[in-house]
């Protein structure tokens, strides 16, 4: 190898004498690692048994010897790639030139025996995991904090203290405890925290690693870095999922509380702190609460402001006061699940998307009644006269699903006039609780489902429970979940994961009077306050669901074709032999599904079971006509004195099915010609064609 390929000037006299003895080794081609590395064996044995003592320098020296004998050894990386590298080693550590040990780091590095960080160090690692929040501050990344003067100066005093800097923000998500640490990293990057605090680095950790090794580098960083820790996933942090996890995240925090680490922790109700502190006390005691408390409208509107501005310089988008006014009435009045700022945030942001989407720079308020109509799924579209023309064809709409049924109806409608509109007293409430009575088959469970569908948009935002599973107290597992450790905490909560993933939505609780007494219980509590906290701490809201109680109780014990109807107060006697008199108060309707009449069944299946038959069979080129006689054999074997109309919708498909079966392949045949025609009458007791 020629003398001007070696960077004399960049190399130490020791480095050039290395890099000729690889020459030589090489035979005068290219010298690659297994080159130098031989010469660095057998010229600077030292150097590389310091730099790794546990290394068997002459087994080192055979293995490469024989990998020179191969012309497809991995060892074989290129002399240019390893004296760049040992460069750029010598650079960071600014020296001059590259000496011996850069060339073996590099050597080193390349062939994975330590790794690159080791030698090109990057940030902390609790700075790689966490996110430095009074540095984002301090370059303008987090928008100002409104507000909140008041928990920020509680939460600055209880870090500046000596023995038990450690505090845990109480408040449902949404409700702006970050905000209230990102407005502390905001005191300190701009010098107007206390002395204590200045200079100092608030890091928030977004997640957790069990991972005792990488637990222990956290602490000592944060030992290094003079941090303070804020725990988001705090609440996640302390429901370890079997006993070592949590004794290895016990083991964490008291390692950082011994060191005397400041820590901020945030859960989302102080009944699930309790839940924890009774759990590991000594240690959790320690940690004081600060309560947040969701805003009112006047402070988020003022957010909303800020973040007004914020769009209009890096989306081009327009935010009127009176349109930021009108997002935080909607967003009060119709999403209750969440709280202020949250959701006024989310209605805004929702808002700025459909507004890029459709090439507009200016909001007006209209924008915001039809989104948060598509947020909500609630007929409020074009605002207050929507709603309430949306309420006339809700009527409608349930009439011609639900035949015989109108009074019932009626009393569902008239309640979600008051409900809709937010005219109730206490709208973090469920948006209504309904008792359907009646005996069984008779509309119930397709009222609920029809309720789903107009409102929400699917049948499948119905979640029915079977209440017949909850006869017992312990089934209360079933509906909470079960903690952290215990058997089934895997398994969830079913009821509770439905409204948490679909918060507008309808909940059936099929045949109520069955479920057990505490079971009545933890449903009052929803009714009363509108949420529930399940066995992990998390709390779940029912402000924007609908729940639809039925009950196949009978003040009388006839059912099917009766005549006689008993009153409100009758059915309210019969219930409370099985519901607590404070239960069916929080019900807001009783509605009463009358047994249906002959002449009702017979309605349904004219007008809407055959006519829907009808069209499926006109689309495929087949024109239908059914008899009266028909039509009455239908209705007798389709509905039972005991069952109802439950069985009526299946026995008219499959009887049509099976009669007209042998006349598909005919009716294929004709698709494009003129129309096949059947008349369907009664011929020796069965169904036939003529």
């Amino acid at each position: 190898m020629e003398r001007q390929f070696l960077p004399d000037d960049k190399l130490t006299e020791a480095a050039q004498h290395l890099v000729e003895e690889a020459v030589v080794l090489a035979e005068g081609k290219p010298p690659d690692a297994r080159h130098l590395l031989l010469a660095l064996v057998r010229t600077a044995t030292p150097l590389v048994r310091t730099t790794f003592p546990n290394l068997n320098i002459k087994a080192l020296e055979q293995a490469v010897e024989e990998e020179l004998k191969n012309p497809q050894s991995k060892l074989a990386i290129p002399y240019e790639g390893i004296i760049d590298l040992a460069m750029r080693i010598a650079e960071r550590e600014e020296l001059p030139q590259t000496d011996l040990i850069h060339i073996l780091q590099a050597i080193a590095i390349l062939l994975g025996w330590i790794p690159r960080e080791a030698v090109f160090p990057g940030p902390p690692l609790i700075l790689q995991i966490g996110l430095n929040l009074t540095e984002q501050a301090r370059q303008g990344a987090i928008p100002r904090v409104v507000g909140r003067e008041q928990e920020m100066d509680l939460l600055i005093e209880i870090l500046c203290r000596p023995i038990n800097p450690y505090v845990v923000l109480v408040g449902m998500e949404g409700v702006g405890r970050r905000a209230v640490v990102q407005g502390v990293a905001q005191r300190i990057a701009d010098g107007s925290a206390p002395a204590p605090l200045l200079e100092r680095p608030l890091i928030m950790l977004p997640q957790i690693f069990d991972d005792p090794g990488l637990m222990g580098r956290l602490i000592e960083e944060a030992m290094q870095q003079n941090a303070i820790l804020y725990l988001e996933p705090f609440e996640m942090f302390l429901s370890a999922p079997a006993p070592q996890i949590e004794m290895l995240r016990m083991e964490f925090l008291s390692a950082l509380i011994a060191r005397r680490v400041p820590i901020i922790g945030a859960v989302s109700s102080l009944q699930g702190l309790r839940r924890h502190v009774s759990r590991a006390p000594d240690l959790l005691k320690r940690f004081q609460p600060i309560e947040i408390r969701p805003m009112n409208a006047e402070e988020t509107l003022t957010v909303l402001q800020q973040l007004a501005a914020l769009f209009r310089e890096q989306q081009g988008l327009e935010f009127p006061d009176e349109t930021l006014h009108r997002v935080v009435e909607v967003a009060g009045e119709h999403i209750q699940h969440r709280p202020f700022p949250d959701k006024a945030i989310l209605l805004m942001d929702h808002i700025a998307g459909r507004a890029r989407a459709h090439g507009l720079t200016h909001v007006e308020p209209r924008l915001v009644w039809e989104t948060a109509g598509v947020v909500t799924g609630l007929p409020i579209g074009k605002g207050e006269v929507s709603m309430l023309e949306s309420l006339r064809a809700l009527e409608t709409f349930l009439k011609s699903r639900v035949m015989g049924q109108d009074d019932a109806i009626e009393t569902l409608v008239r309640v979600f006039s008051l409900k809709i509109r937010r005219l109730d007293i206490r709208p973090e409430r469920p948006n209504g609780v309904f008792l359907f009575a009646g005996p069984t088959g008779v509309g119930k469970t397709e009222t609920a489902r029809a309720l789903a569908e107009f409102f929400f948009g699917s049948r499948d935002k119905m979640l029915r429970l079977d209440m017949n599973q909850f006869y017992e107290a312990h089934t209360a597992a079933r509906l909470l979940g079960a903690e952290f450790g215990y058997i089934g905490f895997e398994m969830g909560a079913p009821l509770l994961d439905f409204v948490a993933e679909n918060p507008f939505c309808v909940v059936l609780l099929d045949e109520m009077e069955k479920a057990h007494h505490e079971i009545h219980k933890l449903f009052l509590q929803i009714f009363d306050d509108g949420y529930i906290i399940d066995a992990q701490g998390r709390r779940v809201s029912f402000a924007d669901s609908v729940i639809i109680m039925t009950s196949n109780l009978q003040p009388e014990k006839a059912m099917g074709f009766l005549r006689e109807r008993p009153t409100l107060e009758d059915w309210r006697k019969a219930f409370a032999e099985f519901f607590a008199p404070e239960f069916i108060n929080r019900v807001d309707a009783i509605c009463v599904f009358q047994p249906l009449t002959r002449e009702t069944v017979r309605q349904i299946v004219q007008d809407r079971l055959l006519r829907q038959i009808l069209e499926v069979y006109r689309k495929r080129n087949i024109e239908l006509e059914v008899s009266d006689a028909a039509v009455d054999w239908l209705v007798e074997r389709g509905f039972s004195e005991h069952y109802g109309a439950r069985e009526l919708e299946r026995i008219v498909e499959r009887s049509m099915l099976l009669l007209l079966a042998p006349h598909v392949p005919a009716m294929i045949d004709a698709i494009g010609g003129a129309p096949q025609r059947f008349e369907v009458i009664v011929q020796e007791n069965q169904l036939a064609l003529r």
